[in-house]
């Protein structure tokens, strides 16, 4: 049977858009919408029997990615990291697209599911995305009537394409295996070969054969079929078909989420905050893909806060909503907590509103209550959330800087309203332990108070606080520090060394011991034997140079008359070679956020004199062109090699085994990205200023590392450019705002 599931925090949306008009104060209107995600795995394939699914890695293989026009704008990895309540978006067009499980050219247990939806955000409103991802690999199973055992030995069928086969041996059959193919981009076809020995002569018997175009999500069933004929001394000769079935059914894998629990129209991880006999109803809702059998609520001293005893007539820290009996839970009801459980068993998810009531909010003294929600569903799924309540008499709440707030020269400052009555509100800044007090005025949102604070020193602490007319109201004091303007190293490139190993023909930048830029010279080592000193791809200037005593030089060249090279250098390292292409480690930690990357270049193209038709940018005859970029990282897709992590590798080497693997710009771990091409020779003899604009794609978040790379043919990765293209740069240095 055919079963349709939807994880529940997509019920639990739904019922909280139509339940409430206070959810309206959840939802920015400013431009923005909120997308929750709901993701199924379904496999569509071609055989009755349920496979077993390793649920528990579906689950962390899982990869979404949300997009728009100008790329990837969001990447969860694992199905854990989804938001349950939700993110936040910008209004527009945007394609989710999810993947789960293992991209195998063939195997007999590896499967590969994905699937994508397109959907829009409107501003103000809640967005409910479903991704189904169905599989995407191609099956094949295979089929030995006993006639054909009967008439042959040593039966096997292999079965696959270009980048990999499977054999079914006896055994294989007998158990009904089935091999999973992904399909080659441009091969389509899967080529089978049945080998056997005749029984009656011992002689062999091969036949071979296509399924053409075959389809993903389909299973193709092989039945052997073999004729015994007369006329052959020792019983007879055969006629040996295979016929391909084509069969489709449906069997569903579900995903399912551990117990949700969130605040219901409000942010459970933020506390709530009210007056003593002002904080209001709240409530608390939690979802889950299986029925809920233990919901606990602990707080110290529980029972005293309720006004009531347990049945035994005892005090309670804990209390379990589902478990307590009928009459404990009447008096429950009166004290102010009250429970709304319902569990669909037909389709598979439960939900639980927990309503803490205006009598029991009310009724709190001043101070910081935290009520600790512990849920646990009937497959042992448990999970853990913290209603944090603050009851406070002061008009005004003081919030945390946002670290992601705070960059070298400015930051947000933000408060909460407590009491409409403030007044008039805002700000006062200093640096920290000295100094007379800075006022900026706060903007109201809501019950939001901001302001953003310009032109501050980098690396600098300051403590800020929030004052109000009321009561002539002023918060205690927090502090924050701004972010350090790291300069670039060895942006001078006035420090050289000598390769070890290169007889001292190759240069490397900076210090020996610890250099932060790298390049290609190292994967010359090879070619030492025609590498002239003083005549690398990448090496120190000391007559061409815009201040200093030296600039770096970057040439294109063709290396022993095998391999051309463009001149390069990159912040990283060089790891490998893969015969006589590189594998290159790009970034170094960084946590600084620059505006821009200012230098000096000279550039002196010639004309294109190698080309490659997997980069059509530019032709033999073509001027060739030169670049520079830079990157901000975070560290979500670090890759390993040669035993250590990096953010970006690059592997230049590319064969149907080896794809080349290069620096994508909209990925989803770029957090700023900026980029200069020279696509023309610089005017004079001398250097020219050049700034690349850092365009952030997210400021929420802080990097962790950076990336700088220049090359003197921008076609360098597909070994494309000019013999003797060159491009100086001297001087580069990171600008802060």
């Amino acid at each position: 049977m055919k079963t349709k599931y939807l994880f529940p925090l997509c019920a639990a949306a739904v019922m909280a858009m139509t339940a409430s008009c206070s959810d309206d104060e959840r939802y920015d209107a400013a431009g923005q919408g909120r997308v929750i995600v709901d993701t199924q795995i379904r496999q569509t394939t071609a055989t009755v029997t349920r496979a077993a699914a390793d649920e528990d890695y579906l689950n962390s293989s899982l990869i979404l990615w949300i997009s728009n026009d100008r790329g990837p704008v969001r990447k969860y990895n694992g199905l854990d990291q989804i938001p349950a309540d939700g993110d936040w978006l910008k209004s527009g067009s945007y394609l989710a697209e999810a993947w789960a499980g293992d991209s195998v050219s063939a195997s007999f247990d590896k499967r590969w599911f994905k699937g994508s939806t397109s959907f829009e955000i409107t501003p103000g409103e809640v967005t409910a995305v479903t991704v189904d991802c169905k599989i995407a690999n191609v099956l094949v199973s295979v089929v030995y009537p006993e006639a054909v055992t009967d008439l042959l030995d040593n039966v096997t069928m292999t079965v696959g394409h270009r980048r990999g086969s499977l054999t079914f041996e006896a055994a294989d059959v007998a158990d009904g295996r089935k091999a999973y193919f992904m399909m080659p981009s441009n091969d389509k076809n899967l080529v089978w070969t049945l080998k056997a020995i005749k029984k009656a002569d011992g002689s062999p018997v091969e036949v071979t054969g296509t399924i053409e175009n075959a389809r993903p999500a389909t299973e193709y069933i092989l039945t052997v079929r073999g004729d015994s004929k007369p006329g052959e001394a020792g019983g007879g000769y055969f006629d040996i078909n295979v016929d391909t079935d084509e069969v489709e059914v449906y069997d569903d894998i579900m995903l399912e989420l551990p117990p949700i629990v969130n605040g219901y129209g409000f942010d459970i991880k933020e506390p709530v905050v009210g007056q003593p006999g002002n904080v209001g109803r709240r409530s608390v809702f939690i979802n889950a893909s299986d029925e809920i059998v233990s919901a606990t609520v602990s707080i110290d001293n529980f029972s005293t806060l309720l006004g009531i005893k347990d049945d035994a007539g005892n005090d309670f820290n804990d209390l379990d909503l589902i478990k307590c009996e009928d009459a404990f839970y009447e008096r429950l009801t009166a004290a102010g907590i009250e429970r709304i459980y319902n569990y669909d068993a037909a389709e598979g998810y439960s939900t639980l509103k927990v309503n803490f009531l205006d009598n029991f909010t009310n009724s709190l003294p001043e101070g910081n209550y935290s009520f600790v929600f512990t849920v646990t569903d009937s497959k042992e799924r448990r999970s853990e959330a913290t209603l944090n309540i603050n009851v406070n008499n002061a008009p005004l709440e003081l919030a945390d800087i946002n670290e992601a707030d705070t960059w070298t020269n400015r930051t947000v400052l933000r408060a909460s309203i407590l009491r409409d009555d403030y007044g008039t509100a805002s700000f006062e800044y200093r640096t920290a332990g000295s100094g007379a007090w800075q006022t900026v005025a706060a903007t109201a949102d809501g019950t939001a108070l901001s302001a953003a604070v310009s032109g501050l020193q980098p690396a600098t602490a300051y403590e800020y606080r929030v004052i109000c007319t009321l009561d002539n109201f002023t918060s205690t004091a927090k502090t924050f520090t701004t972010e350090t303007a790291t300069a670039l190293p060895e942006g001078g490139f006035e420090n050289w060394y000598r390769l070890s190993g290169s007889n001292d023909k190759l240069w490397g930048i900076g210090e020996e011991a610890n250099p932060f830029w790298g390049s290609g010279n190292s994967a010359l080592s090879s070619y030492l034997f025609i590498v002239k000193a003083d005549n690398n791809p990448t090496s120190i200037d000391t007559e061409v140079k815009h201040s200093g005593n030296s600039s770096v030089r970057l040439k294109s060249m063709n290396v022993a008359g095998v391999q051309f090279a463009a001149g390069n250098m990159f912040i990283g390292e060089f790891i490998r070679t893969d015969g006589t292409n590189g594998v290159i480690g790009w970034g170094r930690p960084w946590t600084s956020r620059p505006a821009k990357l200012r230098g000096y270049a000279r550039y002196a193209p010639v004309a294109v004199t190698k080309d490659n038709a997997d980069y059509a940018a530019l032709k033999k005859g073509d001027m060739d062109q030169g670049t520079i970029y830079i990157a901000l990282l975070d560290d979500s897709q670090l890759k390993e090699d040669s035993g250590k992590q990096y953010p970006v590798i690059v592997k230049t080497k590319n064969d149907k085994d080896n794809p080349r693997q290069l620096f994508d710009k909209n990925g989803s771990n770029v957090i700023a990205y900026g980029e200069m091409v020279f696509k023309d020779a610089t005017s004079g003899d001398g250097f020219q200023e050049f700034e690349i604009t850092l365009d952030y794609k997210r400021n929420d978040v802080k990097p962790t590392y950076i990336m700088v790379t220049a090359s003197s043919s921008i076609g360098g990765d597909y070994f494309v450019g000019g013999d003797g293209s060159q491009l100086w740069l001297d001087d580069l240095e990171l600008v802060y705002e």
